[in-house]
């Protein structure tokens, strides 16, 4: 989807020096942007276009001037029927407003040569085609319209000029509600057309831009210059461009195996000799991108910018469009990200917004990861993670009735890319980018749309772990986990007891979270770092030390959104009492046995944990008399690891770590 940046015209250096809070500049732009938008009229709670139809092709012919604005257009639309005997439909089209005059006006709509019946009231063009559609039939249709587009709401089509208010410009910006201000269309990111074209007619001193590849231009004897483009792959409404201006071209292609795919960017000419350094990134983001997440996803059209004066960078496909502000390295990284998260794999609903938005700006974490190195990468999280413990509600939005809901940049973008963060730390770093690759080439997903249950299911395939609890909690909770530790005596000088404490400081639903967490237990003689598997919310662990404790940190690595509460003093640590525990042979491979006392009659449960302190092996006896037992543990096909024996009596726990060879 989009990101928003400050408007402020930041110089921009020519060594492409990168703006160091880059995630910092990003969130504060969308408070001037957002403060015009959060009372925006036509967001609407139900959006999904008529489920009777489903589009397959857009074709825009737009002839438009600049002082005075004007819009006339023609748009061929290719639509199949969902239902039996559909007898009328509808497409969403704003109609023209009483207080502004702005709006659009429909002449005449037809099929093939013969016009066909229409309403144009409330926002909605009804059609009746000349017979009845059947369930799968496919109508081809031109509506035929004119105006001065409404756009002062959301900016979704604007006439302007360049800053240095000199040189006129055209741009649009339809994301998520805009589409139906500048065409007749489908108004939902579900409703994917299978292939689009534009053309646009206008006065010769433009260069017009949009989606695909150029396939003519054409200079007309009115003074006009035609430009027609044509995009061969699957597309949103929303994706759809336009910008058009005196634009400079500047080239920078990339070479991918033996194709080489152009990358162009256009760009005002007083603007270009500051950001040429910064756009010159652009393969190198290719080449990165395509490592991360599998080949760039448009690699028969092109990729590329067109600079507009909308406030912030839209991932518009294989046509960024990137106000001047917005061409930082790390602008570009995001947006460039979109053509996989955004545009290949399209969020099916605006609920679903992280999916476009959180995968974008992880992208500029692993953007700078690759320049930077793991210091880089953590300083850059930590600035997400300072903006997404200010998230409120779950990152599932519950109400896109307000532009400002879905593109809350402390949720959609900040906790977002921390989640994303927090999955890396969970299965791994390796498996993680397989997660990415799988699910950008995943066949029901790519050029289609996704909701968050078809990532989940992605990422437990690949990982081959059960992932429910962690996108229960992110998605679909709120808030964040406070911690608190309390470190005590262990049962040898060995060992060492942390009592793990949480709360949901800021939400209700969940109480508590669920995660691997890591434990760093620093001690004269050395740190040892283990990782328990947290799931309650007052939890007591058994843990490894290799010396007097001096100081616990919990997730040492910061790979968990969180805040944390200060340790209590570490009490001594005793040997254990005469009689007591003993496990043998220690290291072990196969077969353990546990020595223990019973002092007085009750159940007795031997069990051994791994370092999730997830239990492994399990014995039971349900009424032992007092005395002394030995009782051996199988331990085959246990992995090689560091274990915990507890041993549950009447008269309390106690635990022994051992290593499994």
């Amino acid at each position: 989807m989009r990101f928003i940046y400050f408007l402020l015209l930041l110089p921009l250096v020519a060594n492409a020096q990168l703006d160091s809070d880059a995630g910092q500049f990003c969130r504060a732009g969308k408070v001037r942007y957002f403060g015009r938008l959060a009372t925006n009229p036509k967001a609407r709670l139900a959006y999904p276009g008529d489920a009777t139809i489903d589009v397959t092709y857009y074709g825009l012919d737009l002839r438009l001037t600049h002082t005075p604005n004007s819009l006339r257009g023609a748009a061929t639309i290719t639509l199949k029927s969902t239902t039996a005997a559909l007898t009328s439909f509808f497409l969403d089209l704003n109609s023209t407003t009483a207080t502004t005059g702005e709006g659009l006006r429909v002449d005449s709509v037809k099929v093939g040569n013969q016009k066909v019946t229409f309403q144009h009231a409330q926002n909605k063009l009804t059609i009746t085609p000349p017979q009845p559609l059947a369930n799968g039939q496919s109508l081809t249709l031109i509506v035929f319209y004119q105006g001065v587009p409404n756009s002062s709401a959301q900016g979704s089509f604007r006439f302007g000029r360049h800053e240095n208010n000199t040189e006129p410009a055209i741009w649009s910006l339809s994301e998520p509600y805009g589409s139906p201000d500048w065409f007749p269309c489908k108004d939902t990111p579900a409703d994917k057309a299978d292939s689009s074209a534009v053309r646009i007619t206008a006065p010769a001193r433009f260069v017009s831009v949009s989606n695909g590849k150029l396939v003519s231009t054409a200079d007309n004897p009115d003074g006009t210059r035609t430009y027609a483009w044509k995009n061969s792959y699957p597309i949103a409404q929303y994706l759809i461009s336009i910008a058009m201006s005196n634009y400079e071209q500047f080239d920078t292609p990339f070479t991918y195996g033996t194709q080489t795919m152009p990358v162009t960017h256009y760009i005002y000419p007083e603007i270009l000799p500051q950001v040429r350094s910064n756009l010159s990134l652009t393969p190198t983001m290719l080449s990165l991108f395509t490592d991360r997440f599998g080949p760039y996803p448009f690699l028969r059209e092109k990729y590329g910018h067109a600079q507009f004066g909308e406030g912030g960078g839209m991932e518009h496909q294989t046509i960024s469009s990137m106000v001047v502000g917005a061409l930082t390295p790390t602008t570009i990284a995001h947006e460039l990200a979109h053509q996989w998260f955004g545009d290949k794999i399209t969020c099916r609903d605006w609920q679903n917004i992280w999916l476009n938005e959180g995968f974008a700006s992880y992208a500029e974490a692993i953007y700078i990861e690759s320049i930077r190195g793991q210091s880089g990468y953590q300083s850059y999280m930590n600035n997400f993670m300072s903006s997404a413990r200010n998230a409120l509600g779950s990152v599932y939005v519950q109400d896109i009735s307000t532009i400002a809901n879905i593109f809350s940049s402390s949720r959609s973008y900040a906790k977002g890319a921390t989640i994303l963060h927090m999955l890396r730390g969970v299965v791994g770093d390796s498996t993680f980018f397989r997660i990415l690759k799988t699910y950008a080439a995943t066949p029901t997903l790519a050029y289609q749309s996704a909701v968050t249950e078809d990532f989940q299911a992605v990422a437990q395939q690949v990982s081959g772990k059960d992932l429910a609890y962690f996108f229960k909690q992110w998605i679909y909770g709120e808030g964040y986990p406070t911690y608190k530790a309390t470190l005590s005596g262990g049962t040898s000088n060995s060992t060492v007891t942390l009592r793990l404490e949480q709360r949901n400081a800021t939400a209700s639903n969940p109480s508590s979270f669920t995660m691997p967490v890591q434990i760093k237990i620093q001690s004269a003689a050395g740190d040892t770092i283990v990782t328990v598997f947290n799931d309650r919310a007052d939890q007591t662990f058994s843990l490894p030390m290799k010396g007097a404790v001096t100081s616990v940190v919990i997730d040492p690595n910061n790979w968990i959104l969180k805040a944390t509460e200060s340790t209590p003093i570490i009490t001594a640590i005793s040997e254990p009492p005469p009689g007591g525990l003993r496990v043998y042979p220690n290291p072990t491979t196969e077969t353990l046995t546990i020595d223990f006392m019973q002092t007085q009659a009750g159940p007795v449960t031997l069990s051994l944990t791994n370092l999730l302190g997830q239990r492994v092996r399990t014995s039971s006896e349900s009424n032992l008399p007092p005395g002394t037992y030995s009782r051996p543990l199988n331990l085959h096909g246990l992995a090689t690891g560091h274990y915990t024996v507890m041993v549950e009596t009447p008269s309390g726990l106690q635990s022994r770590v051992v290593l499994v060879r």
